[in-house]
């Protein structure tokens, strides 16, 4: 290991650790201090390979964290030495072991004082190098002048441009080739309808009306006709309207009701649509309607266990379809098929929540919606892969890209939300407010658990610009963070004795439990063989764990016995499980079949249906307690309502959960309150990027 001098130079850029900078053409960019320490690790050993252990080892000792952001930080240090990693001038990968510094390390000499005119760039926020949500003007400012070594632009490179900003939300945009804008609103008559807008005139034009609800619009290649889906009580079809004649005909049945997103091919000739239940039994798969016929060609076949295939997108030549691959709802990635079917390519490995993609002008890159930099951002990507490029992002939440491809132009949702932890009486009268826990501003937070003892709370937020654990007192007060990574985390379960949390992530694309004690945070990772894992709980005493595992396409209900048994089946086609207080019951769902169902624990006799109305992805709204099961059930158009099934069978609506914003309860153990995650806001604009 060699001592380095307080300042040197790699590839041309000036590096000061102490002062985490680096400086290129006397421009100085402020660089996060754990990516400047693996910069520092890497330098002391120039021209070794340094093993991920020993750089995980020394930079992130003190927390819990998974290998993505050591993979975050090497993505980040090329990006500021402008490196390559097909072919690396600065850090190279090897294969299944480390990496290697192999650009020269010099001494630098004394720092000169900034000349005159504003030659030192602005102070970039450490966001920005870690991929993670800032202005997208200052990213592309900072990346002119520190890669490119260039002066800093007068005028920002982007311009951002308001298409929407009515009282409500407006949702799915839509470009036409030239660049007219096609979405989604609420209408005086209260319900959902397509509206137009062309940006250069300043009302919205309303195209639909009647007594459903429209969603999901496309535009045809013309710039004159719309796609969408019309949907009412017992109903939906797809329809294609004449925004000039304004005509409509019924083009077929929906293909889904769960995710509904549709792409126009540029011949005009068919639609991409998603089709399924988004089932783990039923995925979703593409579909292409033919519009002349109505008649039906499937495209994709995914696996049985994820919710599938959505948000099609044909490319500018019509050749392939861009679309979004989802394991659950946090976990998915961008791939490409050719419109004709077979086999699809992965274009991202983010494992990540994405939502939504389409095709740059050029047919050559995709720009995508997605949290892989801590806030859902939009990010561009070549069709054949490689490393994701910051395209723009910040505090709100940018979705489902629609590009115009004759302008480049980009528009896309803008989300602001609130969601927190609310506490409520579970027999409170349903107008009664309930008790906020550790809330926070424009920040997600959702997931709890309550520690048996009832002290602690343990909860997944976004306060930290990643989707990461934090554990509380039970009324939120003395927060802290818990985990560090960008990688998913399941929700987490408590230890019967309140000392440790499990829950499921991914790491490089390998499913994981993590075991992580709550006070020191010292943390044991299983692997337990599985493409997928759901659902993590522990045994009544403590003693195994039980979860959700996908193994070769099946899913199986699997326990580990702690602290590092081998995994083993428990019942096959199970997703995910629960034992009884007391020890006596398995609670479960299962893939194959709806319902709750019980059995007695290490018997593999016959199973009892305890409730048909819950099923397996409604997993995460059951609580077993020692008074019965609790669910949260949908018996009607109103706020969902939490409701109790006794030991004898029998169910007690309990209490409404107004604004209930987030799949995920907890009981208190005694089963009077409850706590879930609520919508304090939620709101939706369109805005448009130009270029």
């Amino acid at each position: 290991m060699q001592t380095l001098p307080a300042r040197f130079l790699v590839n041309g850029r000036t590096v000061e650790p102490a002062a985490n900078r680096v400086t290129a053409g006397g421009r100085a960019v402020a660089v996060e201090p754990k990516i400047m320490q693996v910069l520092v690790v890497l330098a002391e050993h120039a021209g070794e390979v340094v093993t991920r252990d020993a750089l995980m080892a020394r930079v992130w000792a003190d927390v819990f964290v998974t290998d993505d952001v050591l993979h975050r930080a090497i993505r980040e240090l090329r990006r500021l030495f402008g490196d390559d990693t097909g072919e690396p001038h600065v850090i190279e990968t090897i294969r299944k072991r480390g990496y290697r510094l192999i650009a020269p390390i010099e001494a630098a000499g004394p720092r000169a004082a900034a000349p005159p005119g504003n030659l030192v760039g602005p102070r970039i926020p450490p966001a920005v190098l870690a991929g993670g949500p800032a202005a997208a003007i200052l990213a592309a400012v900072a990346a002119g002048w520190l890669i490119a070594g260039v002066r800093v632009p007068t005028a920002a490179p982007v311009r951002f441009v308001p298409l929407t900003s009515a009282p409500g939300n407006e949702v799915s945009p839509a470009l036409s080739p030239s660049g007219l804008l096609a979405y989604i609103a609420r209408a005086a008559d209260g319900r959902s309808h397509v509206f137009v807008k062309d940006p250069a005139e300043p009302q919205p034009r309303q195209i639909t009306s009647g007594d459903a609800h429209e969603i999901a619009p496309a535009w045809a290649p013309d710039d004159r006709q719309i796609a969408f889906a019309r949907v009412s009580e017992d109903s939906c079809d797809l329809w294609i309207a004449d925004v000039l004649a304004r005509t409509e005909r019924r083009l077929a049945p929906c293909a889904t009701t769960a995710s509904m997103k549709m792409s126009w091919s540029p011949d005009g000739k068919r639609l991409a649509v998603a089709a399924g239940t988004g089932t783990a039994e039923a995925p979703l798969h593409l579909e292409l309607i033919d519009i002349a016929t109505g008649g039906t060609r499937a495209v994709t076949d995914p696996a049985a266990g994820g919710i599938g295939d959505d948000s099609p997108a044909f490319s500018p030549d019509g050749r392939s379809l861009a679309f979004v691959r989802s394991l659950s709802g946090s976990i998915g990635d961008v791939y490409v098929v050719s419109a004709d079917g077979g086999a699809v390519r992965r274009v991202t490995t983010d494992d990540g929540d994405v939502m939504g993609v389409d095709w740059e002008a050029d047919g050559r890159h995709l720009v995508f919606s997605s949290e892989r930099g801590g806030g859902i951002s939009l990010w561009r990507v070549p069709e054949f892969g490689g490393e994701p490029a910051f395209v723009a992002g910040g505090g709100a939440k940018l979705k489902h890209p629609s590009v115009a491809r004759r302008t480049g132009a980009i528009a896309f949702e803008n989300w602001h939300y609130e969601i927190n932890l609310e506490d409520r009486g579970v027999a409170l009268p349903e107008e009664t407010r309930g008790v906020p826990i550790a809330p926070t501003s424009d920040r997600w937070n959702f997931h709890p658990q309550v520690a048996p003892d009832g002290s602690r709370i343990a909860f997944q937020s976004t306060r930290s610009g990643h989707y990461d654990i934090w554990v509380a007192a039970r009324d939120g007060s003395n927060a802290r963070q818990l985990t560090r990574s960008e990688s998913y985390k399941s929700p987490p379960r408590w230890s019967p004795d309140g000392t440790r949390l499990v829950f499921s992530t991914r790491v490089a694309e390998t499913a994981q439990l993590v075991v992580v004690n709550v006070d020191s945070g010292a943390a044991q990772s299983l692997a337990v063989g599985a493409d997928a894992i759901v659902s993590p709980s522990w045994s009544h005493d403590g003693s195994r764990v039980y979860f959700g595992a996908l193994r070769r396409g099946a899913w199986e209900l699997s326990a580990v016995e702690m602290p590092d048994g081998p995994p083993r089946t428990i019942v096959a086609n199970g997703y995910a499980a629960a034992e009884s207080p007391d020890g006596r019951w398995l609670y479960y769902t299962r893939i194959d079949r709806r319902g709750l169902w019980r059995r007695r624990t290490g018997d593999d006799g016959e199973a009892r249906l305890v409730s048909a109305a819950v099923q397996a992805e409604d997993w995460l709204n059951v609580a077993v307690t020692s008074d019965g099961v609790f669910y949260v059930a949908h018996p009607d158009a109103g706020e969902p309502r939490l409701t109790l099934i006794d030991p004898a069978g029998g169910e007690t609506p309990l209490t409404r959960l107004p604004a209930f914003a987030w799949n995920g309860i907890a009981l208190s153990a005694d089963g009077r309150r409850v706590i879930y995650a609520h919508a304090d806001r939620r709101d939706a604009n369109i805005e448009e990027l130009v270029r």
